[in-house]
């Protein structure tokens, strides 16, 4: 089954689930049907970004193997056309679309640098690759020494992915202190849900005689737009989380809302520092989330939130 249909399956039951959870006529079991198919339509269009972003880093990846052979082969003294279609018979990953690509327009009669000016179009996401294939087409249209070209490119694109191994074998670590932040978020969430707001929230201190900060809860008091935000955070406290109706949401929802935010950016910055694309990040950040939405459920559940 392909990407198209798969994400249209998607979409039809997300759909159905939330016309299912409109029939019981229960707001919660409504809204955790409409929570539910609003991650799993975004996980599955994330997951697929991300299957072409992996792809695309496969591709630039296999690039100095294919230039290097297709160097070996020219310095034997084959022309560059032929030299394509020896190379195209290789194994290089998902580099292979676009090489057997190559091959098939030559195959097809089409002039080399036609061929290439398609595969440029075809890679234009990737700079390097769209780079890459434009310096092949020009060294072929000037006359020069196109073996040599190839050489110093190939070689430079080596480098480059050690380099770029190098820089992301440095950088992990940056990606574990990410993560642990993110814990430490959760961690100092919970404690001030459950020791600092019912000290602040009370106008005596127990069992200091003193008087404490006498927090108020905002939605206690609400008018107007702010109602409407507050019916928001109530919808979410109390139909996703489990919260009991009994119990102030509005320091609960905020808290959560603040947790959602901080793993979403957070994913997105560890895909940036680790690998250098925010595409990358989606991974993290959907992992991120998926660990806030459980450990707020658990939470609410044994009692340390929303007490």
């Amino acid at each position: 089954m392909d990407e198209k249909n798969i994400k249209i399956l998607v979409l039809l039951f997300s759909v159905i689930l939330i016309i299912i959870g409109y029939l019981t006529k229960d707001i919660g079991v409504f809204a955790n049907l409409l929570i539910i198919s609003t991650f799993l339509i975004f996980a599955t269009f994330a997951f697929f970004e991300y299957e072409h972003y992996r792809q695309w880093k496969e591709m630039e990846d296999k690039l100095p193997n294919f230039l290097h052979d297709l160097t070996e082969t020219m310095a034997s003294g084959v022309p560059l056309p032929k030299a394509i279609k020896i190379v195209s018979k290789n194994d290089y990953g998902s580099l292979n679309s676009i090489v057997k690509y190559l091959s098939n327009q030559i195959s097809w009669n089409v002039p080399v640098h036609k061929a290439l000016d398609r595969v440029i179009e075809k890679t234009r996401r990737s700079k390097k690759l769209s780079t890459a294939f434009s310096i092949l087409r020009e060294a072929q249209m000037s006359g020069g020494n196109t073996v040599s070209v190839l050489t110093s490119l190939s070689e430079s694109l080596e480098l480059l992915k050690q380099i770029e191994k190098e820089r992301k074998s440095i950088l992990s670590q940056y990606t574990v202190i990410i993560y642990a932040i993110s814990f430490i978020f959760l961690g100092v969430v919970a404690m001030i849900n459950r020791v600092l707001l019912p000290i602040f929230a009370s106008p005596q201190v127990a069992g200091m005689g003193g008087t404490g900060m006498g927090i108020v809860d905002p939605c206690a008091v609400c008018s107007g737009l702010s109602c409407d935000v507050c019916n928001l955070f109530a919808f979410l406290a109390y139909n996703f989380l489990g919260m009991p109706q009994e119990k102030p949401y509005y320091f609960a929802s905020i808290f959560f809302l603040l947790s959602i935010i901080q793993a979403a950016f957070a994913g997105l910055v560890a895909g940036q520092v680790a690998e250098g694309s925010v595409r990358a990040g989606i991974k993290h950040s959907l992992i991120l989330l998926s660990i806030v939405m459980a450990s707020y459920l658990l939470l609410f559940r044994i009692g340390i939130i929303g007490v």
